[in-house]
């Protein structure tokens, strides 16, 4: 009897192009007997699929359920059809149209596979630089439009020769519609010149570069998403030289190591922090120093650990098989500024940096740097979205058609489309003029790929940050969203939480509500609305933006509020002393309210306490004083300070004045840094204890999110979630949405949603 058949169209929409998906199809549908097509339709795929009740099942069982590794199916769609009798199954053209859901799938690193060609002498792709296949290589950088096809992509000026077309249109290989598919006959090549310009004649431009980088030279490398300053970790001048030349005095420089051996041996690393150095994002990590085998200081001088990241393109690969050492691999542009990612823009703007610079033509398109991600807690969190991980997608169930500009600082842009929230890569500081350029280029690329068209736009309080003001320049109806309210929401909308909880938002600075510069908040409210149920109590601050890289103001500005004259003089000295320079103006200008501002900042109270206690007066990246801080904290110290809270009007205040005082006593009894940095965190943990017991007693909630910038410090982070577990409350934090002010756009895609959903009632 024969056997009744079925037809059914089906949409899967996600990261479903670009890794292999519709040669898995293929196959699975060859072995299940199912007739039919698939095609890639914009950003998704699309199968018209006839067999039995049975097959069909299984059949979608397969491809829904156990798709390809790279896969992230966001949602599918299964309509059924009358059957035409199809005879075969087979891959047809893509088809660009307006789908519901668009997908880009990030730069993936080089697969196993892949590494196996580069070092087979046999292989067509032997020691060649752009080997890829469907489970690896560029996808966000080269893509200019959807659908991910060739000619959407900078791999459109290379014509593949006989070889890699038959590979491409075959779909028994692993390059079959691997778009980036190469070889050394038909690919992008590599180019060796000098810092002037003039090439370097070479049989091999790898071997070169390695023989360069042996003998302390310093290269600017063009990699996926834009250019790596390079030079060996072993040479203390280099990187001294690297310092020098890119304007980086202290902030530590990211490695790249060779394998996880090597890590090894210099870093200790848990298994989690081993599996996402090795994931097929391959991040930076911020990994701790082992102190067993020693790289020079000025790689990290004055903290306690090293961003590693293990080779991630073919290039990478072959380096290291010239006998190199640990690599700096450092962002190629100077402090401040957007990472180059043009070969005429690396020979121009960093042509002072690099000695020699490895080139190749294939161009750009969308400039990302290397992520960087931390383990806490056993839980991956990421500190700097990029190569990897995005443009990151989420499905929030988010209504209207938003974009959202984000902060000033560690910018991201953000959109929501169709329920799905999208998150751009890390843009960096938009009050530099070059990454303000670079910021509006990234959101009229997201746009154009993705055909999307605002119909409102979510901006920061602060009226003088770029991000707002390039807002309030669009003819779209804006919605203004209160700093650390982001924050708080960021964490909300990646865990799903739709309830009113406890904020802790521990930050550097935000615009408030009142038009003071917050960042030391407990707030209570949901992604609509929050009320400011307490703070740290407001200090004056002298110096405006100069204090935030002469954080001795900020010492000053402290201490120039303590009661006790006596005490608060002799502080003030020891200041004046370590900065060797008249603080008196200072003081002066404080008494007269000139040029001052007041701030709740947690940010700046770290500020004050590592320059009263001399571990830095002067800053040359953000939160370097924090950070050093913390790098000196003593773990085993259960001691702490005292403090104050305070009510008023039914706020609760925190007074960090006795804080101050306690800290000045254990510097007149000599007690070490390391023992007061200890107790220091200590006690800002058990004020987070007090606050939320008290808030939970007034509210009756007991979901606590923790947000902020400040949060990046682990020694913080880990003792205070702990510790709220320990009383009891149910606690969630970022871990892909970045803590600080890159998640700050994602905060706020969801807070204007829910203000726009009420205005519809």
């Amino acid at each position: 009897m024969k056997e009744d058949k079925k037809r059914y169209i089906v949409k899967i929409y996600g990261i479903v192009q670009g890794i292999g998906y519709r040669p898995y199809i293929y196959k699975t549908a060859k072995e299940l007997n199912i007739k039919g097509w698939v095609n890639n339709y914009d950003s998704s795929v699309v199968i018209d699929m006839e067999g039995t009740t049975e097959k069909i099942k299984e059949f979608l069982f397969k491809i829904v359920k156990e798709p390809p590794e790279l896969a992230e199916i966001q949602k599918t769609e299964i309509i059924k059809m009358k059957p035409t009798g199809y005879k075969s199954f087979e891959i047809k053209k893509s088809i660009s149209a307006n789908t519901k859901l668009k997908f880009i799938l990030p730069d993936i690193a080089t697969c196993d596979k892949c590494v196996r060609d580069i070092f087979d002498e046999t292989s067509k792709r032997y020691r060649y630089a752009f080997t890829n296949c469907t489970d690896c290589g560029p996808r966000y950088s080269i893509i200019k439009s959807l659908p991910y096809d060739r000619c959407n992509t900078t791999m459109s000026e290379f014509k593949m020769c006989k070889l890699c077309d038959s590979e491409y249109k075959n779909p028994e290989t692993r390059r079959f519609h691997a778009q980036p598919t190469c070889c050394i006959e038909c690919g992008p090549k590599l180019i060796l010149i000098d810092n002037e310009g003039e090439k370097i004649e070479c049989i091999d431009e790898i071997k070169k570069s390695a023989e360069f980088l042996k003998k302390g030279k310093i290269l600017g490398i063009k990699g996926i998403g834009g250019f790596h300053i390079v030079c060996s970790a072993l040479n203390e001048k280099a990187i001294s030289e690297i310092r020098r030349r890119k304007r980086r005095n202290h902030k530590p420089l990211a490695l790249m190591m060779k394998n996880i051996d090597e890590v090894k041996k210099y870093c200790l690393i848990s298994k989690k922090e081993e599996e996402v150095l090795m994931s097929n994002k391959r991040p930076i990590v911020i990994l701790k120093k082992n102190n067993k085998e020693i790289l020079p200081n000025n790689i990290a001088s004055k903290v306690n650990k090293f961003g590693v990241m293990l080779p991630y393109t073919p290039l990478h690969h072959l380096l290291f098989s010239e006998d190199l050492p640990p690599l700096i691999m450092t962002s190629g542009n100077i402090s401040g500024r957007p990472i180059e990612y043009t070969n005429e823009g690396a020979i121009k703007n960093i042509g002072h940096i690099a000695d020699y610079f490895l080139l190749n033509d294939r161009e750009i398109n969308t400039p990302i740097d290397d992520s960087v991600v931390k383990v806490v807690e056993d839980m991956e969190l990421v500190s700097r979205l990029g190569r990897g991980y995005a443009p990151y997608s989420f499905n929030g169930n988010i209504e209207n058609k938003i974009l959202a500009c984000g902060s000033e600082m560690k910018n991201t842009c953000a959109f929501s489309i169709d329920g799905i929230v999208y998150v751009s890569q890390y843009l960096g500081d938009l009050k530099d003029l070059d990454a303000y350029k670079e910021y509006k280029k990234a959101i009229n690329n997201l746009q154009s790929i993705f055909e999307f068209k605002p119909h409102v736009i979510a901006v920061d309080m602060h009226p003088n940050y770029m991000s707002s003001i390039y807002g309030k320049n669009l003819d779209v109806v804006k919605i203004e969203v209160q700093h650390h309210h982001a924050h708080m929401v960021s964490c909300m909308l990646e865990h799903n939480i739709f309830d009113d909880v406890i904020g802790v938002i521990y930050d550097g600075t935000g615009f408030g509500t009142d038009g003071m510069v917050w960042g030391g908040e407990f707030l209570v409210g949901n992604r609509k609305e929050f009320k400011r149920a307490g703070y740290f109590k407001y200090t004056e601050i002298q110096g405006g933006d100069s204090a935030q890289k002469d954080i001795w103001k900020i010492g000053v500005s402290y201490l120039k509020e303590l009661k006790a004259e006596t005490i608060k003089e002799k502080a003030l000295k020891r200041i004046q002393s370590l900065v060797k320079e008249d603080i008196s103006n200072v003081c002066a200008a404080l008494d007269y309210n000139l040029n001052c501002y007041k701030t709740s900042s947690l940010g700046r109270l770290y500020d004050a306490v590592s320059s009263i206690l001399g571990i830095r007066e002067e800053i040359t990246y953000d939160a370097q004083g924090a950070i050093e801080l913390e790098a000196i904290a003593e773990k085993n110290v259960v001691d702490s300070y005292n403090y104050y809270i305070e009510k008023e009007d039914g706020v609760y205040k925190i007074d960090s004045s006795k804080i101050i005082m306690d800290i000045l006593e254990d510097i007149e009894k000599g007690i070490v840094n390391s023992i007061i940095s200890a107790k220091f965190h200590n006690t800002i943990v058990n004020i987070t204890i007090d606050m939320t017991c008290n808030l939970r007693e007034k509210f009756k909630l007991n979901k606590i999110v923790l947000s902020g910038g400040v949060f990046e410090n682990e020694y913080l982070l880990k003792r205070i979630y702990k510790s709220l577990k320990d009383n009891g409350f149910e606690v969630f934090f970022n871990k892909i949405i970045p803590i600080n002010d890159s998640g700050i756009s994602f905060g706020q895609i969801a807070v204007a949603d829910e203000i726009l959903k009420e205005r519809c009632l």
